[in-house]
């Protein structure tokens, strides 16, 4: 391998300390330079913003420029595409770039015998590309590659030089590939996108933890969510939101060091319509998460979008559907499913139809569903049998809508005001206060029973073992045994005894609590919690939850049906201060001692 760095004719002396240390010299004389202009070139400019290494790497034109003064210029080589060298911006970390495959075609038909580049790395980053280039070295095709960091020849200790830039780079990317792929990871598991910031927020480094977060850009965040808002509200069709963000409202990207300051492009638009992050969902190869940042617009929002844009027609995973798994068939005993269907309303000619993957546009008029201004649409979840333990079932469906007013309507039978709950567990708490009391008499009982219970089986055993008595009686095997085994069930009996109380109480105690809590707030959370909170409250309410002939049918708890009857109670006794006074009512103000000692049974 030989450099360039003295002027034509004159011999010089280069010194290079490879990879592993050794020093080598070379020298290049005007033999040398002969036989560089006997052979075709073609050039090769490359340059990618997608490989880290490529940041620090010298422009296009800068390749250029160096190539032209250290190589061409100064020895008028017989480049073949000098006119039109080949320039890629691609990265070399993948195989498939257009220019690279070009140049090795015409090499291997002959075209060409040499190559021409700024540096090693930029033939390749990958050991596909590298591989085959040093193939056909090997094969004589390309008999030198000019850079202007040195000459490789086509001979075996240059092969192995240059075959070692191929793949330090390709270490580099792989490396750096790695070290980004696992900070992107360990940023997604504590619930926070990695890489720049999308439309309408900021990348922030939060200055008390330092952790690196994503904040809302007060500048566009309200912008966008406007322009979502025009399109939901039905007032204006996608293209309409669009034009007016630009155009009338001035919204411009956010700006870098290389790009933005400009309008929003269509395309971006759409991919901001359709990018779950903006209701909160986190998505990579490992999995979904919502994510801690703040969502511009509701899931619901969201799917609504999606259809009214017509992209796509809009899909909801089976485990996204509350309630489904502890209901089953009543006819059948078989399991439930659930089928989410979106209709249209056709704002041309009114016709309904389903809106499905492939459907994006009216069957009748074909007006495109993005161009309709103001669409009606319909949005279904149903629950039904699935009709695998009886293909012949015959029970229908019952929507979402109809399912959660049935639930709500079971609730509502143990529903509680929130002042009667405190009432409620001040006084559990009371009566555990005296139960505590009341278990250590109890303990104290149980324990001196159980202590001389251990005595009797100690004296016996003495009396077992002890020296014949003086009118020779002992006590025989049998008669040990047959009193043995009584005091040992007692023993164990009272040990038992000991051991349940404490928990017995605090169990008991505890499910009251819970129960109180859970009709207090089990409507609240109907509406307002998550998918596996609204579950939960279904199975909270029966052990036996059934669809029958669309309508929803529970095995009630006992401990419900109590509390069931003791509002019956209570409303009885507020009606006294009032022919129409409910009990919701009269717990909004400080209700009499009469109600809250007939309820608590005190």
């Amino acid at each position: 391998m030989e450099f360039f760095n003295a002027p034509i004719g004159q011999d010089f002396t280069v010194l290079i300390t490879t990879s592993g240390g050794v020093i080598y010299m070379y020298y290049l004389d005007d033999n040398k330079l002969k036989d560089l202009k006997k052979l075709k070139y073609l050039v090769y400019y490359r340059r990618s913003s997608e490989d880290n290494e490529d940041r620090q790497t010298q422009s296009i034109p800068g390749q250029k420029l160096d190539v032209k003064e250290q190589i061409l210029d100064r020895y008028g080589l017989n480049v073949i595409n000098q006119g039109a060298p080949y320039e890629e911006s691609q990265s070399g970390f993948k195989t498939g770039r257009p220019c690279f495959n070009d140049l090795m075609a015409r090499i291997k038909n002959g075209e060409a015998d040499g190559v021409i580049v700024w540096h090693p790395s930029r033939v390749a980053r990958n050991y596909g590309d590298g591989g085959a280039f040093v193939q056909l070295m090997l094969e004589n095709k390309i008999k030198i590659v000019l850079t202007c960091f040195g000459i490789f020849d086509n001979n075996p200790r240059d092969r192995e030089y240059l075959m070692a830039e191929f793949s330090r780079a390709t270490r580099d990317s792989d490396d750096k590939s790695v070290m980004v792929k696992t900070g992107n990871r360990t940023k997604f598991n504590t619930g926070w996108w990695s890489g720049p910031a999308k439309q309408g927020y900021l990348n922030f480094t939060d200055p008390t933890t330092k952790e690196h977060i994503i904040i809302k850009d007060k500048d566009r965040f309200l912008l966008l969510q406007n322009a979502a808002r025009l399109i939901l509200n039905d007032s204006y069709t996608p293209m309409q939101a669009f034009n007016k963000l630009n155009d009338e409202w001035g919204y411009r990207t956010r700006k870098t060091k290389r790009q933005g300051g400009n309008k929003m492009s269509e395309s971006s638009f759409y991919k901001f319509i359709e990018d779950p992050f903006y209701y909160g969902l986190l998505a990579r190869l490992e999995g979904q998460m919502i994510g801690k940042h703040e969502p511009m617009i509701t899931k619901e929002d969201f799917d609504r979008l999606q259809v009214i844009t017509g992209r796509r027609g809009c899909h909801v995973t089976e485990h996204e559907f509350a309630f489904k798994e502890p209901l089953r068939c009543g006819e059948c005993g078989g399991s439930i499913t659930c089928e989410e269907r979106w209709q249209i309303i056709c704002s041309v000619c009114k016709t309904k139809f389903h809106k499905g993957k492939d459907v994006t546009s009216c069957p009748e008029c074909k007006t495109l569903i993005e161009d309709m201004a103001g669409p009606t649409t319909l949005h279904y979840i149903h629950y039904h049998c699935t009709k695998k333990a009886n293909k012949n079932c015959s029970q229908g469906c019952i929507s979402l809508k109809t399912l959660e007013e049935k639930i709500d309507e079971e609730i509502k039978r143990y529903d509680i005001p929130e002042k009667l709950l405190v009432w409620a567990v001040d006084y559990l708490n009371e009566l555990n206060d005296k139960e505590t009391e009341d278990r250590e008499v109890v303990r104290s009982s149980v324990k001196d029973a159980y202590d001389d219970c251990v005595k009797r089986l100690d004296n016996l055993l003495k009396l077992k073992i002890s020296p014949q008595n003086m009118d020779g009686s002992v006590i025989s095997d049998e008669e040990y045994a047959l009193q043995h085994q009584p005091l040992l069930a007692e023993k164990t009996r009272l040990m038992a005894k000991i051991n349940g109380t404490d928990q017995r109480i605090n169990k008991w105690h505890e499910l009251s609590v819970n129960t109180f809590n859970f009709v207090c707030y089990a409507r609240f959370w109907l509406v307002n919690g998550g998918l596996k909170q609204r579950t939960q409250i279904l199975t909270a309410l029966g052990s036996d939850l059934i669809i029958k002939d669309r309508n929803l049918l529970i095995d009630g708890q006992k401990y419900f049906f109590l509390i069931e009857e003791g509002k019956k109670n209570l409303q009885q006794i507020a009606e006294r201060f009032g022919p129409t006074t409910l009990i919701d009512l009269l717990m909004q103000k400080d209700p009499p001692e009469v109600l809250r000692t007939e309820w608590l049974g005190s």
